[in-house]
């Protein structure tokens, strides 16, 4: 029996996509080597922090040169950081001038139609007898919920219509909620992509008994690999030599 002092998001969306990865990252406590892209996402985030954090009380935005300058910063200190950084074919200074471009179209495009009510705020409640943490992005002074996301490709409405961040979001709440990602598309010429969708009780209920499951799952102590996961592949997955990395290539003829 595993014991679990707290679940998040961020970890029943592992567990959905691999619970062996899930189990070494959190109960093996094995570093995850992260990738490029995640720097970027991480800095973008910090940069559009650095803005609403200040715009609650002065309802404005920074310049776009401050709020780059902050990128620049913000992703020097995570690269220094991290012991490795997996860029994969990435050239770095070149994703770093893709984030850049991200964070001009953003504070230029869609930042000044945002008024903040907080920005980066950290819920903790319990679901299914374990504790439970959430940080949200950001809530507007109209209620809406708001999630900074950077992405290679426009999202899909159905995707978003059944993602759980969102349920999770009108959990930690207690209420219906409209939730909107702001997805920062990475395009020759990037632009921001807002895709709306709703949350109501009846989902909060789904979602309440969806992880009540991956919770009994997670403390069984069986945490198979899923082989058809997208993080399934050396390229992505920093546990791949510890899991598949014995296998052997034969040819039967």
């Amino acid at each position: 029996m595993v014991e679990l002092n707290h679940i998040s998001h961020s970890q029943i969306q592992l567990w959905d996509r691999c619970p062996r990865q899930w189990e070494y990252r959190y109960m093996k406590l094995i570093p995850s080597i992260p990738s490029g892209e995640l720097v970027l996402g991480g800095a973008y985030h910090a940069a559009l922090d650095f803005n609403f954090k200040q715009k609650i009380d002065s309802r404005e935005d920074l310049s776009t040169e401050e709020c780059l300058d902050m990128f620049a910063k913000e992703w020097g200190k995570r690269v220094r950081r991290e012991e490795s950084v997996n860029w994969g074919k990435k050239d770095p200074d070149r994703l770093m001038l893709v984030g850049l471009a991200l964070v001009e179209e953003y504070i230029d495009s869609t930042a000044p139609t945002v008024q903040p009510l907080f920005s980066e705020r950290t819920f903790r409640t319990e679901v299914a007898g374990i504790d439970f943490i959430y940080i949200m992005d950001l809530q507007d002074e109209n209620k809406i919920v708001i999630d900074h996301k950077t992405a290679g490709r426009p999202y899909i409405q159905l995707d978003v219509d059944k993602d759980l961040q969102a349920s999770a979001a009108a959990f930690v709440l207690g209420r219906s909620i409209v939730f909107h990602n702001h997805v920062a598309v990475k395009v020759k010429i990037p632009y921001i992509q807002i895709v709306k969708t709703i949350r109501v009780a009846a989902d909060i209920e789904w979602w309440i008994k969806k992880v009540s499951l991956t919770v009994e799952h997670m403390m069984s102590g069986i945490a198979p690999p899923n082989i058809d996961s997208w993080l399934c592949n050396p390229l992505y997955c920093s546990c791949w030599d510890m899991c598949r990395g014995e296998l052997t290539r034969r040819t039967f003829g």
